[in-house]
């Protein structure tokens, strides 16, 4: 700890995102800092208590070597977990300890026989190829005088494990770390990873894979083999490879880690067959079972985990394709054992037990898994169905929020797809607090961009095959940033996606000399229904075109925002060029936009593409197309999250409200009407009539058409962001009642406090109550033009109001409508 040195004043309205001037902060430091604000009146709140921070390497280089077992894993093989450990002599206990892990593939660290950290899947997952993540932990209070024990588990994880394609990063996993020791003086002492090590694999860890699972086998406990002074007389020596030239960039992880959130109850168990039980969990989940038996000495307990169940009641598996998602408990005989996997996870709701003739009573228990997100959104409607599909998307969300975008967490993929991203990032940065997540994601994205006249960015990230430059899925490079931004005002992550974008938008130019672009590759508007796989329409080159044009106007925010308006101009030039040429080649003098499907229209009118003189004609074909299918949505991935705010825009909630509470095939609450408790994959993944899809990509947790739900918060209640004020320093409330619904609430919590709208229709009156945090402006539109029939906080209001300025605080309104 240095001296104490105090910021000077900072005069702002801002209350996020303040940088103090002139401090400069050290490389793998701790800091103690406290803060004291000033109101409007000049009143000072005094200094907060104390808090403390850490600093990573802040540029500083690793210092630790690379440590393996020498060996690496074979193709389409599983591997035991490896055990490693150095013994260690502490003359004097620190006064401040900080341990640094980075690895390739999964690591646990223990001292002293305890684990460091509650933390998951350390140190997360990036693209390995051009980046490696390092995490640090305070462990002062693990270390004694003396003996002294650091031990490792290692996993495979994404880096070896077993995945599509095989050995996509590497074949050997490793970690490297280094522990600081600070005494009294200041003085540091750096342990470094290296020959001192020391490993087996003769531990119970027998199998460990991400996508197959987990095989533990109790009799191989190692017991105290992390204990203080352990003996390691026989265990292997390690292998080491430099770890301070590694030409991968270490990057300190900025999203919080996956952990343990929650566990569920079994609904319902049924016993199949004598010692096969099937527990119902009641909703679609992902994570593991915390399994509780009493067995004997090697007997065998098998774990099959589902999402669905087939008719005669047996577990659904063709859609986890070449994933077994099978977890296996080899019992020591010791009295009840209670186990739970480390390194693998699974999406279910079903979990089938065998090898246990007379499961305990307490036998499974549901442990959910995810990235640690805050909860930031809440909704609730007069509704139940809506309710329900709101809390279908939460679960999805949660589900495939674990450490990175996941399409789904089942099947042998479970990997970050750049669309499905892009489309949900509204909604999610609703649900959660969102913004570190999708930050760290962006290295992986920006990581993978292929610099090449059929590239750009790619369609997942991190990169494990698939395409580059794909229409809807490349462009998540521009849009999740700038929708991070607008819902956080973390100016940060808008410095570090431009150069990227710059480079993914002159690609994108090249590849459209008229303004028409034809993307190297797409997927269509995918998995749209009534159309086989990338056969649906619109064509490649009008979705290209139309994302090239929204891609290049958010390039032009993004530099407006960073003060650059020369480049902001001429991104906004090509913008303006693919659009006249959208316009040109796609729309015809009648309004008929190309292919003449629902999607089509959508993208027009959603990324403002037709001419003042088409816009006109181009919606009354889109009513058309609309009410061709019967008042139901015809859409997949593209055009889906686009329904509800073009026909907002257009002043047909009327019909958004249609659409959405549609029960019949294809809409939402199809799928809520037949049992769903997540979002599905596809409109038909199940029906009454002709069972699972007969294709077996086919997920029951799959978020995009969640997508929906950011209209929930930005229309049913009303909250809205705005884009000159991101961060919600100014937001909009402005709800639009309909649909048959009494009610509907929608709460925030954004950088400035709480934020919330909740309107009740009673005795023909229409009531809403706003929350307005402190040091923010809420413009409020109300759904009437009769002033007259509206009353703020008991008073009749007789015209609009105007800039009501308030005291400091959070401040409720109250009003009522005729």
């Amino acid at each position: 700890m240095g001296e104490p040195s105090e910021t000077e004043r900072i005069e702002t309205e801002q209350s996020a995102w303040v940088s103090p001037p002139g401090m400069e902060l050290k490389p793998r430091s701790a800091y103690l800092w406290k803060v004291r604000v000033w109101d409007n009146h000049g009143q000072d709140s005094g200094w907060s208590e104390p808090q403390r921070f850490g600093t990573g390497l802040l540029g500083d280089r690793w210092r630790a070597d690379w440590v393996g077992d020498g060996g690496a894993v074979e193709l389409f093989e599983t591997a035991p977990a490896r055990y490693f450990r150095r013994n260690l002599i502490i003359d004097t206990p620190p006064v401040r300890a900080r341990l640094y892990v980075s690895a390739k593939g999964l690591v646990e660290p223990w001292i002293n026989g305890k684990a460091v950290t509650n933390d998951l899947f350390v140190p997360g997952w990036p693209d390995y190829r051009r980046r490696l993540f390092y995490v640090s932990y305070d462990v002062t209070e693990l270390l004694q005088e003396g003996d002294n024990t650091l031990g490792m588990v290692l996993g495979d994880g994404w880096y070896s494990g077993t995945m599509i394609p095989r050995h996509q990063f590497g074949r050997e996993p490793r970690f490297a770390a280094f522990l600081d020791l600070m005494d009294a003086d200041g003085n540091v002492a750096t342990i470094n990873s290296g020959e001192e090590w020391r490993w087996t694999d003769e531990g119970p860890i027998r199998m460990n894979s991400i996508y197959h699972g987990e095989t533990y086998d109790a009799r191989m406990e190692l017991v105290d083999w992390c204990a203080p002074g352990a003996a390691d007389g026989s265990w292997k020596p390690v292998t080491t490879r430099s770890g301070r030239h590694t030409p991968q960039a270490f990057t300190a992880r900025l999203s919080p880690p996956v952990r343990r959130i929650e566990t569920l109850q079994p609904k319902a168990v049924e016993e199949r067959e004598p010692g096969v039980h099937i527990y119902d969990l009641g909703q679609n989940m992902v994570g593991w079972v915390r399994l509780k038996v009493k067995a004997k000495k090697g007997q065998q307990i098998r774990l099959r985990f589902t999402e669905m169940l087939n008719a005669d009641g047996s577990l659904h598996t063709e859609n986890l394709r070449k994933a077994k998602s099978t977890a296996t408990y080899v019992a020591k005989g010791e009295g009840v054992e209670v186990w739970e996997p480390r390194f693998t996870y699974f999406g279910f709701r079903y979990v089938e037990l065998s090898g246990v003739e007379e499961p305990l009573e307490d036998a499974i228990e549901g442990v959910v898994i995810h990235s640690d997100l805050p909860r930031r959104g809440h909704f609730e409607c007069s509704d139940p169905m809506l309710n329900q599909l709101y809390s279908n998307t939460l679960w999805s969300q949660k589900g495939n929020f674990l450490e990175l975008p996941t399409d789904c967490p089942q099947r042998d993929e479970r990997t970050g797809w750049t669309g499905d991203a892009q489309v949900f990032a509204p909604t999610a940065l609703y649900n959660m607090e969102a913004g570190a997540f999708y930050r760290q994601w962006l290295y992986s994205l920006r990581d993978g961009l292929r610099d090449s006249p059929n590239g750009g960015f790619p369609d997942v990230a991190p990169l494990t095959g698939f395409g580059f430059g794909s229409a809807g899925w490349s462009e998540a490079g521009f849009i999740v940033p700038w929708t991070v931004y607008l819902h956080t005002g973390d100016k940060r992550v808008l410095e570090e996606s431009l150069p990227t974008i710059q480079h993914a938008l002159e690609i994108m130019a090249a590849q459209s000399p008229d303004g028409l672009r034809i993307s190297p590759a797409t997927w269509g508007d995918w998995l749209s229904p009534g159309y086989p796989r990338y056969k649906s329409p619109p064509r490649q080159d009008l979705i290209g075109t139309a994302y090239y044009a929204r891609a290049a106007d958010i390039a032009a925010r993004i530099a407006d925002e960073l003060g650059r308006p020369e480049l902001a101009a001429s991104n906004r030039a090509l913008r303006d060029q693919a659009k006249g040429a959208y316009q040109k080649a796609y729309i015809e003098g009648n309004g008929v936009v190309a292919d003449d499907v629902q999607t089509s229209y959508f993208l027009t009118l959603g990324f403002d593409l037709a001419s003042d003189t088409q816009k006109g004609s181009v919606e009354d074909n889109l009513l058309r197309v609309i009410a061709e299918k019967d008042n139901h949505l015809a859409t997949g991935f593209l055009g889906t999250p686009l329904i509800m705010p073009v026909l907002t825009e257009m002043g047909r909630t009327d019909l958004a409200y249609t659409i959405l509470k549609q029960t019949s095939y294809p809409g939402w609450l199809y799928t809520v009407k037949n049992g769903a408790t997540t979002i599905w994959e596809r409109w038909d993944s199940w029906t009454p009539e002709d069972g699972f899809h007969p294709h077996n990509m086919n997920s029951f947790n799959h978020y995009a058409y969640g997508s929906v739900v950011g209209w929930f918060y930005s229309d049913i209640a009303g909250l809205q962001p705005l884009p000159e004020a991101p961060g919600w320093k100014r937001f909009r409330v402005a709800p639009k009642p309909g649909g048959g619904l009494s009610h509907a609430s929608a709460s925030l919590e954004t950088p400035y406090g709480t934020a919330a709208s909740n309107w009740r229709i009673e005795d023909e009156r229409m009531k809403l109550s706003v929350t307005v945090p402190a040091n923010s402006i809420a413009e409020i539109i109300l759904p009437t033009d009769d002033w007259e029939s509206v009353m703020l906080n008991g008073d009749l209001v007789e015209s609009g109001i105007e800039g009501i300025e308030l005291e400091s605080g959070t401040h409720n309104f109250d009003f009522s409508i005729r």
